[in-house]
């Protein structure tokens, strides 16, 4: 029974230096990215009016929409890729009116003792409906940016009140990310290599691989551009992504 109890307690203990040596690894941390340059460009405009009559000045919002809709489509935009149907209507009322009284005086001589009080009545009439603000929120999408220099005097022009700064982003952001997420696990593997070797070990199996980043469709503003005749021009953009990998250390 005493050999036994020997030979088992050197099993165990052999099975728990495995599993400790088993359980220890290589952690590194993979970084990559893609530039990339964006191919989907919008564009919002704004459009208000105000009048005292809301059928008149609705119509007066829907007459410039369709003037911007048409030269949007002349430039070659696909009516799909125009989105005008967000429209608001406010009603705008007076401020109500205040009346103040005349101070009133009244006097007592009880005791020769003189009392004076003021009295304070305010009126105040019910709200009137005098006009109405009307807008209509245009949105345009685009694939080429050069559209923006050739429409932007010509919205202008129609008398619009608000242009955003043109928007850019990608028409397929995801393949662009599963590139650089590729890339990160590549990245994270030959880390662990470089440390392997220059710890003496010999590099493993992978043990885990964790993704910490996560793509989320982004975009990225342009500044309108006011003097006349210049081109607006794009840069490519970083598209990025990070792994946690874990190796075992071979035995």
């Amino acid at each position: 029974m005493r050999v036994v109890s020997i030979l088992l307690m050197s099993f165990i203990c052999v099975y728990s230096s495995t599993v400790v040596a088993n359980t220890k690894g290589i952690e590194v941390i993979g970084k990559a990215s893609v530039s990339v340059e964006p191919d989907l460009f919008s564009l919002t405009i704004q459009i208000k009016e105000r009048g005292r009559s809301a059928t008149k000045t609705k119509a007066l919002v829907d007459h410039k929409s369709q003037l911007i809709t048409d030269m949007f489509i002349q430039e070659g935009i696909k009516p799909s890729a125009i989105d005008s149907s967000q429209v608001t209507m406010y009603p705008i009322y007076e401020k109500p009116s205040i009346t103040i009284e005349p101070t009133k005086i009244k006097t007592q001589h009880h005791n020769e003792k003189v009392t004076l009080s003021t009295h304070r009545t305010d009126q105040v009439d019910n709200k009137k409906m005098t006009q109405f603000d009307v807008g209509r929120t245009i949105r345009v999408s685009f694939t080429e940016w050069q559209i923006y220099d050739k429409v932007l005097d010509q919205v202008v022009k129609l008398g619009v009140s608000h242009i955003s700064p043109m928007e850019m982003s990608f028409q397929q952001p995801e393949q662009y990310y599963q590139k650089a997420l590729s890339n990160a696990i590549e990245n994270a593997k030959q880390k662990a290599i470089d440390i392997a070797k220059q710890a003496g070990v010999t590099l493993g199996s992978l043990a885990s691989l964790k993704e910490t980043s996560h793509f989320a469709p982004v975009r990225y503003r342009m500044m309108s551009e006011s003097s006349v005749g210049f081109n607006s021009s794009t840069t490519k953009k970083a598209i990025t992504a990070q792994v946690v990998v874990n190796y075992h250390i071979a035995l």
